[in-house]
């Protein structure tokens, strides 16, 4: 069950690597390698060192989301998956209104198996127009959610965290 302090973690290690940003890379050609592999074996320590070093990190976007979630020690696997496969997984439960989006939540963002995820940051109970961290790029973004569904093809799912 997500807790409060692991939520609260996500946000925290957010904040922190949006102060690296420019050193978080996106796979080339959205093909990930070895790099991608590395980077999501990192422990949090282990991969802030190496930011606070200078070093580079690179991740897809359905790679930066579990492996914030692990640090969190929510992720279950010892692999990230794919958007796709998030959709498929029975213990994050699908959702439409953004307004009952905790931090944490994942937002999978087009039709059929999604074309982007990205992690709620801050909720926005009353209006569904949560921030989220976004890394669909190199780079990372910190975004109101629907200004990233404008750059995205059409279709939003929210996946709960609740239960990982």
């Amino acid at each position: 069950m997500a807790t409060a302090a692991q939520r609260k973690h996500l946000h925290a290690l957010a904040t922190e690597l949006y102060k690296y940003r420019g050193q978080l890379d996106y796979p080339p050609e959205d093909r990930r390698d070895g790099r991608d592999w590395y980077s999501f074996h990192l422990t949090e320590t282990q991969a802030l060192t190496i930011l606070e070093h200078g070093g580079r990190l690179q991740f897809d976007c359905s790679e930066f989301c579990p492996w914030l979630l692990k640090c969190a020690g929510l992720w279950p696997y010892s692999f990230p998956g794919a958007t796709g496969s998030h959709l498929q997984m029975t213990v994050m439960p699908h959702y439409s209104d953004p307004r009952a989006a905790f931090v944490g939540a994942l937002v999978v963002f087009g039709p059929g198996g999604g074309h982007h995820e990205a992690m709620v940051y801050t909720p926005d109970p009353k209006n569904g127009n949560p921030m989220i961290v976004s890394h669909g790029r190199p780079g990372l973004d910190l975004i109101r959610l629907r200004d990233e569904a404008a750059r995205q093809p059409p279709g939003i799912t929210m996946l709960s965290i609740a239960h990982l």
